[in-house]
């Protein structure tokens, strides 16, 4: 299994709040990542789309993946997210990709779509990066 496969699978089998979501990282490369939300009932707010705080969990989840995708840990320390339409399907696709990462910030660009292909929200997470994993965690 190669270092990107390890680090899917240890996203999908050690972060309890995203599977709790039903939240899936599904790739990553060097500073990119792509992730799902299989939309449930407990997925959506009071009207009926999907809850805005799953849409910033995504977002943050697969945003986190890219930059992980360096071999290092990091933690969040910006998030914005504007919400262009509600969200709403089956599924929801996040697409991040870090646009500059330095010795301890790295920027990332993010994209989440419907099942259909239509831009959900878009947004910019800032992560602050950590200690390189440890090779018993890959």
């Amino acid at each position: 299994m190669d270092f990107y496969s390890k680090i899917i699978e240890r996203l999908n089998q050690n972060n309890p709040y995203s599977m709790h979501s039903n939240i899936f990282v599904t790739r990553v490369e060097h500073d990119y990542a792509e992730g799902e939300l299989e939309v449930v009932p407990e997925s959506l707010n009071p009207m009926g789309v999907v809850h805005g705080g799953c849409l910033s969990t995504l977002a943050d989840t697969v945003g986190g993946a890219a930059v992980i995708s360096r071999g290092r840990r990091c933690v969040t320390l910006t998030a914005t997210l504007n919400y262009l339409r509600p969200g709403s399907g089956k599924k929801l696709t996040c697409k991040a990709s870090v646009r500059k990462s330095g010795s301890t910030i790295a920027v990332c660009d993010l994209s989440v779509t419907d099942d259909v292909g239509r831009e959900v929200a878009s947004g910019c997470y800032t992560y602050y990066m950590k200690e390189p994993l440890l090779p018993e965690e890959l």
